[in-house]
């Protein structure tokens, strides 16, 4: 491979130096290295990919766009010296495009500063360069620049009014910034179209600005349409907004009216959302069993929420069953061996849980909620103690700040009997995060074991201001 990259580059040196009749072998070099540069990275040999990827640039191909990408797909150390290599080139460093190019790479990266930079550069070069301006504008929000970037949005929305991408993240901007009216006619400027309709609802209602949201959705239900495709497409946006206007008999008319295109499937999963929130159990079941034969992401939801069904009618054996039936055309996905294993723990068999979750753990050793849930399980069913502190403390190396590891961790303490650690450890988690009744318990039960009644009592009056409906709040006398 070295020897093929040495005598491509004596051949890019022969190019340069000939007349422009070599443009064709020129070309053809710059395809060899395209498909060593890419070979090189399917086989993770980035040293390689870095050479030959550096050899593209000193040929100065045209095809910037496929650069970029290849440069992404470098580690960072080696791809911020590829970019150092392109800026070294003349032609790369007053070039507006190039330089436009690069300086996404660096925004991949989340490398701002230096993304703003050669941004800067870019349109110092072309003043014209409204892509550029665009991406600076974005940047220039991110980085809460607010008065650079309008300035950058007005000029491109002017120079190009038709451009809806530059409307709309103008529009995002003005929300931001708490500009809603503004945002909105931003919007109404664009051409009608049942997507521009969608977005000015998406916004009225980011806005809280219902009764604008409503008019909107009676426009795009009354909106004209031509063609099957743009018709299902209309159907499923009128579906969308109905849905986040809560209004759900509307919504399910108009996702059943979705009956092909990019949305078929989108739709199909939104309606068994719907049914299941009405608790039309079986009408659910017939469309998740159509879903769980569709691709992966649409079949993993099925099986779940089919369960979850099963679940919610106290059929725990049919739940399981469920899970059990998916992971054998799924093998050992995560999502799936998680759920079967709670329904496990529900039904106390411990070593079915252990088995299904040391599974993930096997397969990624930094799932760190694996670990939290093997951990939290073997303790609440007072097993092997001193191992499930060891898999908390494994889960909360990896996630410190997270309150319901936080929680976990005080549970097993409490469990070994050491209380003040627990208290200590219940305390944080409790000002991470209020909304867990069960914290609010285990807390409650370390504090009675600690002697401290009267805060004990406190804290669960306050757990049932919080959650009334909670049956094991409302067990524990005040």
């Amino acid at each position: 491979m070295k020897t093929t990259i040495l005598v491509l580059l004596i051949l890019i040196q022969m190019g340069c130096s000939q007349t422009p009749k070599t443009t064709s072998g020129t070309t053809e070099v710059n395809a060899l290295l395209r498909t060593i540069t890419i070979d090189a990275i399917k086989e993770k040999d980035y040293e390689q990919a870095k050479r030959s990827l550096d050899a593209l640039i000193i040929n100065n191909p045209k095809n910037w766009d496929f650069i970029q990408s290849a440069i992404i797909s470098l580690p960072p150390a080696l791809a911020m010296q590829s970019i150092e290599k392109a800026l070294s080139i003349k032609s790369v460093s007053q070039s507006s495009d190039k330089l436009f190019a690069l300086s996404k790479v660096f925004i991949s990266y989340k490398k701002t500063k230096q993304a703003l930079s050669l941004i800067n550069q870019s349109i110092k070069l072309d003043k014209s360069n409204l892509e550029a301006r665009y991406w600076r504008a974005r940047l220039q929000t991110v980085l809460k620049n607010y008065d650079k970037a309008e300035i950058d949005f007005k000029y491109i929305t002017k120079k190009a009014p038709d451009n809806e991408n530059y409307s709309t993240q103008y529009a995002s901007f003005l929300q931001e910034t708490k500009r809603f009216d503004e945002a909105q006619k931003v919007l109404a400027k664009q051409k009608p179209t049942p997507d521009s309709l969608f977005k000015r609802i998406v916004f009225a209602l980011q806005n809280k600005n219902t009764s604008l949201a409503k008019e909107i959705y009676q426009q795009l239900k009354s909106f004209k349409t031509n063609g099957e495709e743009a018709i299902n497409h209309q159907m499923f946006l009128t579906a969308e907004a109905a849905y986040w206007l809560e209004n759900y008999p509307e919504s399910e008319k108009y996702y059943k009216k979705v009956s092909g295109g990019e949305h078929y499937l989108d739709a199909q999963d939104m309606l068994t959302l719907i049914l299941f929130d009405g608790k039309r159990y079986d009408e659910a079941i017939e469309i998740l069993h159509q879903l769980e034969n569709a691709e992966e992401k649409y079949a993993i939801k099925a099986y779940r929420l089919e369960s979850q069904i099963y679940k919610e009618q106290d059929d725990i054996d049919e739940a399981i069953a469920v899970l059990t039936r998916a992971l054998q055309i799924i093998p050992n996905n995560p999502i799936l061996l998680y759920d079967r294993a709670m329904l496990f723990e529900s039904q106390s068999k411990i070593e079915l849980l252990k088995k299904d979750l040391k599974q993930i753990i096997k397969d990624d050793p930094k799932n760190y909620e694996a670990y939290n849930a093997l951990g939290y399980s073997l303790a609440d069913h007072d097993l092997e103690l001193d191992n499930a502190y060891e898999y908390i403390q494994t889960a909360i190396k990896m996630s410190p700040e997270n309150p319901a590891i936080i929680d976990s961790l005080g549970w097993v303490q409490y469990k070994l009997g050491h209380y003040q650690e627990a208290e200590k450890n219940f305390q944080k988690a409790l000002d991470l995060d209020i909304n867990d009744p069960e914290l609010y318990i285990h807390y409650y039960k370390t504090l009675i074991k600690l002697g401290k009644k009267e805060k004990a009592k406190e804290l669960i009056n306050k757990a049932k201001e919080l959650f009334p409906n909670n049956n094991e709040l409302t067990k524990i006398a005040d």
